[in-house]
């Protein structure tokens, strides 16, 4: 399986963890010494899959609808790179989209390295968003 073929494999078990929130289901895309990058990193499989739940249980959660859309991912050698985008519906807000790109690094048929860097303008929306609306999310705090 190539690794076009096999991160689409990943996506979609991943919307299906989404949905039912077993993440266990993921291990089998991920190299044991997996690093997904960000603040903060995650560094091995178990804490990638913990970053990736949290990150779900903490945000879309939250809201009352998520709809993601995908464009056709690139290959380069053992990098792809994907472009997304994700709006999302929360009673009493506007529709908060959200758009980036995703690169994934394999090593064989496992992801080995996952970043996701957000558009800036999306960046700059999301913050004005949560500034005006939070505090319609659950765990917001206010």
């Amino acid at each position: 399986m190539n690794i076009l073929d096999r991160y689409q494999a990943y996506a979609d078990a991943f919307e299906e963890s989404y949905e039912d929130n077993d993440w266990s289901r993921l291990e089998q895309y991920f190299t044991e010494g997996a690093v997904y990058d960000g603040d903060p990193e995650a560094n091995g499989r178990d804490a990638v899959l913990a970053k990736l739940n949290t990150g779900v249980d903490g945000f879309d959660r939250n809201m009352d609808s998520r709809t993601p859309a995908f464009d056709p991912p690139t290959v380069d050698g053992d990098t792809l790179t994907m472009t997304w985008k994700v709006t999302y519906t929360k009673a009493g807000a506007p529709d908060l989209v959200i758009s980036g790109t995703e690169t994934a690094i394999f090593e064989g048929d496992r992801i080995a390295r996952l970043r996701d860097d957000m558009d800036p303008d999306a960046l700059k929306g999301m913050n004005e968003w949560m500034a005006a609306h939070a505090s319609l999310l659950q765990g917001s705090g206010s």
